[in-house]
């Protein structure tokens, strides 16, 4: 008799949720999605009786992964640090970690761009803080840094500057976000 192959597999099945990223944006699938939010109030008329309203709103063709060109800066940013920190600073600087990352949106595209973090009058970024590199489509990369402060206050820790470089033109992108963080003197 011939041997039968076993057809059981020991891989683990993965159960992703039908609202999650990976299911409203798969890599392999399109760029754009259509989203209807539904959404209900109360409103209280002249009788003292509350009616409900019901409605939708209807986003149509949102661009969320663009497969090779995007009209805004092709790579996203964000970064991950402690918003509220207390520090003595009679003993010294304070040294808050900052986690910076990059995301290339652009799926089939390789993004080759310049990373630059410009110190600010209160604040010393320590670690690596300007290089240049490529980027795969749908991948990210992220930078450790040390944001250095020297008193107590409220700080703005986003001065990153991205400079697209693509065939022999560069278009920097600076981002109008805060990443405040705000520093406690505990002396």
């Amino acid at each position: 008799m011939p041997e039968q192959e076993s057809t059981v597999s020991s891989d683990p099945i993965v159960a992703v949720h039908p609202t999650s990223l990976a299911s409203l944006c798969p890599l392999n699938g399109g760029s754009n999605i259509n989203i209807i939010c539904c959404w209900s109030a109360v409103i209280s008329n002249s009788e003292r009786k509350d009616d409900i309203i019901y409605g939708q709103h209807h986003l149509r063709n949102l661009l969320v992964r663009p497969l090779n060109k995007t009209k805004g800066c092709p790579l996203a940013l964000t970064a991950t640090y402690e918003p509220k920190v207390q520090h003595n600073f009679d003993e010294g600087p304070l040294d808050e970690d900052v986690v910076i990352t990059i995301r290339n949106r652009l799926i089939e595209t390789n993004v080759e761009f310049e990373f630059t973090v410009a110190d600010q009058p209160d604040i010393e970024f320590v670690g690596t803080t300007s290089f240049n590199w490529s980027l795969s489509g749908g991948n990210e990369i992220s930078i450790p840094l040390k944001a250095r402060m020297y008193s107590g206050g409220v700080y703005n820790l986003q001065s990153v500057r991205l400079t697209v470089l693509k065939e022999g033109t560069q278009t920097a992108y600076l981002f109008p976000l805060q990443w405040r963080c705000v520093a406690e003197d505990c002396a």
